[in-house]
C-alpha cells in the first residue's frame, strides 16, 4: 500500500504482526436490547449498507507512546465498558451478549524508515481508517477495531472504528479522551467518573445491560409510550419530504459541502451572550429560518437527533442512545432572538420525547404513511454532535469585523455515497470556527450549488443578527435566498409539495401508461382508472399505488379513486372521465377517526 504525502514524496506501510489488547476479570450476561440498540438495529436492517453504520474516531496519542501502551490502553477499556465486549445477536428477541475475558488485536502498520520527509498524523489516519472500512457484524465478537501506524516502536497515528451499536458520537468522545489519558496515567478512571472494572461493579457504573432493565421500569415505559404519540402527532402533519424541489438534472450521487467560518463562530458568541441560549441551538433557529425562506413552509417539521444523556449516569455512558426526534418550530411573525428562544422551547420540548422503541414506531411510521398515502422521508436531518461549553480564548471579533472576516469562509465539496435521505446537516464545531455540513443524497435534485448556497445563508443570518435582533421581516431578507421556484404544475396537498406530473407517472408506472390520470380536483387529488387488473376497487388501486410510491420525492397517492368501466381516447381529459359510468369510488385509504391532531 503506498499513500501520498506530498506532490514529490510518498509513505509506505507495511503490515506487522498485530499486538493483542487482553481484557478479563469481567462478567459473561446478556440481555434484551437497549433502546438505542435497537433503534440502530432497526435502521441497519433497513439500510445495512449506510456509512455511518459503522463510526470512526482518530486517537490523540502523546509523542512517543509505543504499541504496546495503545494496547494495554485499549484492553483497559474493553475492561471497563461492557459495551465494547458486547456480541449483538438477532431474532426474534435481539439479545446483546457480554463476555467477560479475550482478547482484541490491535493491527500494525510499519511507516518506511527510509521517508526523509515528516509524516502528517492526519494523512497517515485517513488511510489507517480506509483499512478499517470493511465494515462490523452485528454479531462480531467484539464490536470495535483498531489499527496503529508506527515510525520504529513509537506510534505516528491511531484509530478505531466501532459498529454503531455500540457506540453514538458522544460515547465514542468518551473513549477517546479516556484513551489518551490512560496513556498518560494508566489509573485513570474512566470517564472521569467511573473506576476500574473491580471497583465498578461494586460502585454501580451504569452499563448497556443495566440500562435495558431501566427502560423496562414501568415510569421508563410511560415515558415511551409518551414518545410513541409524540411521533403519531407529528407524523400526521410532516411533509414527506420537506425541501421539494424540481429537478436540476438526472439522478445522480451524493456529495458533502464543509462550511469553516471563522465569523460565524465569533457571530455565534455576540447572539449568545445576548440571547443566552446555548450556540448549536442558534444554529438550528437560523437553518430553519432558512430552510423556511427556501422551502416556502412557515413551520418547519423535521427530525434532529436527541443525545438522551440528561441523567448524571448516562453523561458517561458507554453506549449508543441517540435517537431521532421530530420537532416543529413556527418560523412565521418572529425575530431573530424569539426565533431563537422558539427554537430552544422546540427542541427541548421534543428531547423530552427522545427514547422510544424503534419496532413501534416502524409500525407507527408505516400505518400512517398508508393511510396518508405518502411515503414519510423524515428529511432534512438535523444533528448536533457540539456539546456546548463557556467558550475559552479571547473575546471574539467585535461585530464590525465580522464582514470582513467572512472573507476568510471556506466550503468544500466532496462526492458521498447516498443516504436514505434527500439532505440533512450535521453541526461539527462552534468554538473558534463554525464547522457546519450539509448532505445531498442526489445532486440531480439538490446540488452543489444548492447545498453550498444553504450553507452560506445560515452564515449570513448569523453575521446579520450578530449586532443587534432582527425583526420578523427582516430575516428572511438577511437570509440572500428567494424561495423555490415552482410551475403551476405544483401542488401543496397534505402538507406535501407535489408535482401533478410525478403522480401521473405514478399511475402510469402502477396500472400502464393510458389506463388512468390523476387531476386537482376540489375534492382533493383524484385518481380516475379503467377496471383492470389490480384496480377493480378503490383498496386494491390504492395498494398499487403505494407499492409504486417510493423514491418519488413528488408524489403521493391520490386522495380518492373513480374507477370506470373504460377509459376515454384522452385519459388528461376529466370531462371525458366524468360522461363514462362509474363501477367503484371512494378514497382507498383506512379511517384515520380518533387519531390525535
Amino acid at each position: 500500500m503506498v499513500i501520498q504525502v506530498d506532490e514529490v514524496g510518498t509513505v509506505r506501510l507495511t503490515p506487522c504482526p498485530p499486538v493483542p489488547a487482553r481484557f478479563s476479570g469481567g462478567r459473561d450476561a446478556q440481555g434484551p436490547y437497549t433502546l438505542g440498540q435497537l433503534n440502530i438495529k432497526v435502521w441497519l436492517d433497513q439500510s445495512p449498507d449506510h456509512c455511518y453504520s459503522t463510526l470512526k474516531w482518530t486517537l490523540d496519542v502523546p509523542e512517543g507512546t509505543t504499541v504496546r501502551e495503545v494496547a494495554a490502553a485499549v484492553g483497559s477499556l474493553l475492561a471497563r465498558h461492557e459495551g465494547l465486549r458486547t456480541r449483538f445477536l438477532g431474532g426474534d428477541r435481539p439479545t446483546q451478549r457480554v463476555t467477560g475475558s479475550g482478547e482484541l488485536p490491535v493491527e500494525v502498520w510499519s511507516v518506511d524508515e527510509r521517508q526523509a520527509r515528516p509524516v502528517d498524523p492526519t494523512r497517515l489516519a485517513h488511510e489507517l481508517l480506509a483499512r478499517l472500512a470493511a465494515g462490523i457484524a452485528p454479531d462480531a465478537p467484539l464490536p470495535l477495531r483498531v489499527a496503529a501506524a508506527v515510525r520504529g516502536e513509537r506510534v505516528a497515528a491511531a484509530v478505531m472504528v466501532f459498529s454503531h451499536l455500540a457506540v453514538d458520537f458522544q460515547a465514542m468522545t468518551v473513549l477517546g479522551r479516556e484513551f489518551t489519558a490512560l496513556l498518560r496515567d494508566p489509573g485513570h478512571p474512566a470517564g472521569g467518573a467511573h473506576q476500574p472494572l473491580a471497583q465498578a461493579e461494586t460502585r454501580g457504573a451504569h452499563q448497556p445491560l443495566a440500562q435495558a432493565e431501566a427502560e423496562a421500569d414501568p415510569r421508563a415505559r410511560r415515558r415511551q409510550e409518551g414518545a410513541i404519540r409524540h411521533w403519531e402527532r407529528h407524523l400526521r402533519l410532516i411533509p414527506q419530504c420537506l425541501y421539494a424541489r424540481p429537478r436540476v438534472g438526472p439522478a445522480a450521487g451524493g456529495g458533502i459541502a464543509q462550511l469553516s467560518s471563522p465569523a460565524g463562530a465569533a457571530a455565534l458568541r455576540h447572539i449568545a451572550a445576548r440571547t443566552r441560549t446555548s450556540r448549536p441551538t442558534i444554529v438550528f433557529a437560523a437553518l430553519c429560518a432558512v430552510l423556511a425562506r427556501r422551502t416556502g413552509y412557515r413551520e418547519c417539521r423535521f427530525p434532529i437527533l436527541s443525545g438522551n444523556r440528561f441523567e448524571p449516569r448516562l453523561e458517561h455512558y458507554i453506549g449508543t442512545l441517540a435517537q431521532a426526534v421530530l420537532v416543529r418550530l413556527d418560523t412565521g411573525d418572529a425575530g431573530f432572538d424569539e426565533l431563537v428562544r422558539r427554537a430552544f422551547a422546540a427542541m427541548l420540548g421534543a428531547s423530552r420525547n427522545g427514547a422510544w422503541d424503534a419496532t413501534i414506531g416502524t409500525r407507527l411510521h408505516q400505518r400512517v404513511a398508508v393511510e396518508r398515502g405518502l411515503h414519510l422521508r423524515f428529511e432534512p436531518l438535523f444533528n448536533n454532535l457540539v456539546v456546548d461549553a463557556s467558550p475559552d480564548g479571547p473575546p471574539p471579533a467585535p461585530v464590525e469585523a465580522l464582514a470582513a472576516a467572512a472573507s476568510r469562509t471556506e466550503v468544500v465539496w466532496q462526492p458521498a455515497p447516498p443516504t436514505s435521505g434527500l439532505i440533512r446537516f450535521d453541526l461539527w464545531q462552534v468554538d473558534g470556527l463554525l464547522r457546519l455540513t450539509g448532505w445531498s443524497s442526489d445532486t440531480g435534485r439538490v446540488d452543489q450549488r444548492e447545498v453550498e448556497s444553504l450553507l452560506r445563508a445560515v452564515e449570513r443570518l448569523l453575521l446579520a443578527a450578530a449586532g443587534t435582533d432582527l425583526a420578523p421581516a427582516a430575516v428572511g431578507p438577511a437570509t440572500g435566498l428567494e424561495p423555490i421556484a415552482r410551475g403551476p404544475g405544483w401542488l401543496l396537498v397534505d402538507s406535501c409539495w407535489i408535482e401533478l406530473d410525478e403522480v401521473r407517472r405514478l399511475l402510469d408506472d402502477a396500472f400502464g401508461t393510458g389506463a388512468g390520470c390523476a387531476f386537482a380536483e376540489p375534492a382533493g387529488l383524484v385518481a380516475y382508472l379503467a377496471t383492470g387488473d389490480g384496480r377493480a376497487t378503490p383498496d386494491e388501486a390504492h395498494a398499487r399505488c403505494l407499492a409504486a410510491l417510493p423514491d418519488r420525492l413528488t408524489a403521493m397517492t391520490p386522495q380518492r379513486y373513480v374507477i370506470c368501466a373504460a377509459a376515454p381516447d384522452d385519459p388528461t381529459d376529466l370531462a371525458s372521465w366524468h360522461r363514462l359510468p362509474v363501477v367503484a369510488e371512494g378514497p382507498g385509504r383506512p379511517s384515520t377517526a380518533g387519531a390525535p391532531a
